[in-house]
């Protein structure tokens, strides 16, 4: 799979194995869509570990590194799942 556009975020979360069905409504349905509407976003993935039950890798490929996609991000509240404890 080729990137898509110039820049990328990459980020390593680890979830309870408890809270992996909360995260995953969340992540899917509210932090995904959210920063998918970003200008600039082109493309959003999340992968869960095969050798630890707690691993996520989440990875936005953008537009380009300079883009108004970061100033966007960093207007944008930080959100996570209630009961949510992120490590």
């Amino acid at each position: 799979m080729s990137l898509l556009g110039k820049a990328a975020v990459a980020m390593w979360w680890n979830i309870p194995p408890d809270q992996r069905s909360e995260f995953g409504d969340w992540h899917s349905h509210e932090h995904f869509p959210e920063r998918m509407s970003i200008p600039g976003f082109k493309r959003g993935s999340r992968w869960a570990s095969t050798l630890d039950a707690e691993g996520f890798f989440v990875l936005y490929e953008l537009e380009r590194k300079a883009s108004s996609c970061s100033t966007n991000l960093s207007s944008m509240r930080y959100s996570r799942p209630r009961n949510i404890s992120t490590g």
